[in-house]
């Protein structure tokens, strides 16, 4: 009886399918929702997305099935999790009446327009954008820049989306956004910072857990340090842009990320499962995907802007640094250990050297995909608390260690820690992963020297506060459990 109501929602699915064709559908909605991100003190874009329906595909829905065969001599590849596949071709399937777009989660983009209209929370008056073209060879994406934000300015949004100017009842959604403060201005600051979100990993309902728990501190802004979804795990391994692509839109439909990016300003970062696959670099391919392929992917996913690696400043007393973990890699780097590899690139190396003197914020705050002090597992070599980048990683620590009140925070590892660089006593936290079904590699009966805190087995994010004070300001960094719980703290 399951299996006979299964069937025939499917063919109810199938069959609203071929009545809306993306293309020429009836009415345009935004089930992926929409993003603020790369705030200022004086801009913001807006990242919109138009879809076929209102709700990502119902979860019984089928899944595709990828196949890879060898491009030379046609042998069947066998997929497994947490590796590339170069020099194949791929097949993906689906059941008959069915594409991609009618996949368990996904929520496949339509044409149509957006615009974006925002305003100072209270005033009358509307500002707005002109109306974008979303086409499906931008999977249904435009990215309005806003003009003329006022500093330290809370703002109310609304992002319309319509077939066409034809259409006079566009599907809208509303959020908000804070615009970041002066570097002269000194104003109390919240921030949240998360990593390694994977779809099957999901721990309520309707999402994560954690995003609404981080939406409870009311964040200025935040950050994503990398792995937004993972091309290489799962049921679905992204062998092409169309299945990369899914693997987005299933992610960003959930009703949790969704609710959260339309309320909160985002920065994203790219690491490796998001580009291509595990510890992937440049000179990386995975079927139909090379690595630039990937980047300029996840550039369309985010608004991610043309250099990933950037800092900006938010009021008086914060900087914080975004670094760029693959683009710089050293290719191959294995085979080639004379000079030493690179991780960060001697380019971005300079530039952080410059920038960090530069830098007159009481906190500077450096924010890695990967980790920079550690302790790691002796079996990875993709960062620099592993031996394969020793060389440049006490460079990096040296380098940092010149500034007060710096710390870095990283990513990547799927445990929590406070841990402290003997010889340079350079802090790092690691945040931790966005779920406790994904957590692992490390165990807290086996703690460092180096640990001021270890908590494993388990999820969570970080937060930052900034509060002014009579003789300058604070800086209180929190570790929080997936509910919000504060595992740890300290004050600087």
């Amino acid at each position: 009886m399951k299996k006979e109501k299964r069937s025939v929602r499917l063919l109810i699915f199938a069959l609203t399918l071929a009545l809306l064709p993306p293309a020429v559908a009836a009415e345009v909605h935004q089930a992926t929702g929409f993003k603020v991100v790369n705030v200022t003190s004086t801009a913001a874009d807006i990242w919109t997305r138009v879809t076929v329906r209102a709700a990502a595909n119902p979860a019984d829905a089928p899944l595709p099935r990828v196949e890879a065969f060898e491009a030379k001599t046609g042998k069947p590849v066998a997929l497994r999790e947490n590796r590339a596949f170069p020099d194949t071709r791929v097949l993906v399937h689906m059941p008959d009446g069915l594409d991609l777009g009618g996949a368990a989660g996904g929520a496949p983009a339509a044409m149509g327009q957006t615009r974006v209209r925002f305003r100072p929370k209270g005033m009358a008056a509307w500002s707005e954008t002109p109306w974008r073209e979303a086409r499906l060879e931008q999977d249904g994406i435009a990215v309005h820049s806003l003009s003329g934000v006022v500093p330290g300015t809370h703002y109310e949004v609304v992002v319309q989306a319509r077939r066409n100017a034809d259409d006079s009842r566009p599907d809208e959604q509303s959020g908000e956004f804070t615009s970041a403060p002066l570097p002269d201005q000194r104003q109390p600051v919240t921030f949240c910072v998360m990593t390694c979100q994977k779809y099957e990993r999901q721990d309520r309902p309707d999402g994560l857990a954690i995003y609404p728990a981080m939406g409870a501190l009311r964040p200025d802004f935040f950050v994503n340090t990398g792995d937004v979804v993972y091309y290489d795990q799962g049921p679905v391994i992204a062998l092409t842009p169309a299945l990369a692509r899914f693997h987005w839109a299933r992610m960003f439909a959930l009703p949790t990320l969704r609710n959260f990016h339309r309320n909160h300003t985002s920065f994203f970062m790219k690491d490796d499962h998001d580009i291509l696959a595990n510890d992937c670099g440049p000179a990386t391919r995975s079927g139909e995907l090379t690595y630039a392929e990937g980047v300029r992917l996840f550039r369309e996913q985010t608004a991610l802007p043309a250099k990933a690696n950037r800092t900006f400043r938010w009021g008086r007393d914060l900087q914080v640094w975004l670094m760029e973990g693959r683009d710089y890699r050293t290719p191959d780097w294995a085979e080639h250990r004379t000079p030493a590899p690179t991780l960060w690139g001697r380019e971005q190396i300079k530039w952080l050297g410059e920038t960090l003197a530069a830098s007159t914020a009481t906190f500077r705050v450096i924010l890695t995909t990967v980790p920079v002090v550690g302790p790691d597992r002796s079996n990875k070599d993709d960062n620099y608390a592993n031996a394969g980048f020793a060389v440049e990683g006490k460079e990096i620590r040296e380098l940092l260690a010149r500034y007060p009140n710096l710390t870095v925070i990283t990513g990547d590892r799927h445990w929590q820690y406070v841990s402290v660089d003997p010889a340079t006593s350079v802090n790092e936290w690691s945040i931790g992963p966005s779920t406790a079904s994904h957590a692992g590699g490390w165990e807290e009966k086996t703690p460092r020297p180096e640990h001021r805190f270890l908590r494993t087995g388990q999820g969570g994010f970080l937060s930052g506060v900034v509060t002014p004070t009579a003789t300058g300001a604070s800086l209180e960094l929190r570790l929080h459990d997936v509910d919000g719980r504060v595992v740890y703290r300290e004050q600087k």
